[in-house]
């Protein structure tokens, strides 16, 4: 994979809507640092919590943007390099790495274009690839962040992510399950759920 491939990109971030009043009063209601609770904890709280709003989770130069709405984790960012929608769809087998290549050159010239909506409406591949494969990456983010036990946090309430049409709708208690049973440590089939 190309270096400029593993890149960030901006056009790929999320946009977040931050309410006004908030915006005005700078509103974070929950920080600290991450060795004293962990993201699986915050998950579980702001789900017990029925929270919406935006956890900010920081580890050395590392920054991940969890989005929950009402206690759901919904939309994950990472400031880092991370796998990518066309990384999984390579990986799969569903696209071979010059076609995201040359999707990525004609993406130059069109800022704002999505790898994802180019490839189905060329018929590459189907919406439903296309969105498993977000998916993936969502998750991959979202488990990324799981072991770090150094760093802080900060939730940010009423803040939501807005143009992003696929969303994870996590359940942190069968997250967590799935890592378990992927990890050998309970027993389960995890031959049900990808692998990013």
């Amino acid at each position: 994979m190309s270096r400029k491939h593993q890149k960030p990109r901006a056009r790929e971030a999320a946009r977040a809507r931050v309410p006004e009043a908030a915006k005005e009063k700078d509103v974070q209601v929950l920080s600290g640092a991450l060795s004293h609770f962990s993201a699986a904890q915050l998950l579980r709280l702001l789900q017990g919590a029925r929270a919406t709003g935006r956890l900010e989770l920081r580890c050395g130069t590392d920054r991940t943007d969890l989005f929950v709405e009402e206690g759901r984790t919904l939309f994950a960012r990472a400031s880092g390099a991370t796998l990518r929608v066309g990384d999984v769809l390579v990986r799969r087998g569903q696209v071979r790495p010059e076609a995201i290549e040359f999707v990525l050159a004609i993406q130059e010239d069109h800022p704002g274009s999505r790898i994802g909506r180019m490839l189905v409406e060329s018929g590459a591949l189907t919406e439903e690839q296309i969105r498993a494969a977000v998916l993936a990456v969502q998750r991959h983010i979202v488990l990324g962040v799981l072991p770090w036990r150094d760093g802080t946090f900060r939730f940010w309430p009423d803040e939501r992510v807005e143009g992003e049409d696929v969303r994870l709708d996590l359940d942190v208690d069968e997250l967590l399950t799935g890592v378990l049973t992927d990890a050998g440590i309970v027993p389960g089939e995890s031959g049900e759920r990808e692998a990013a």
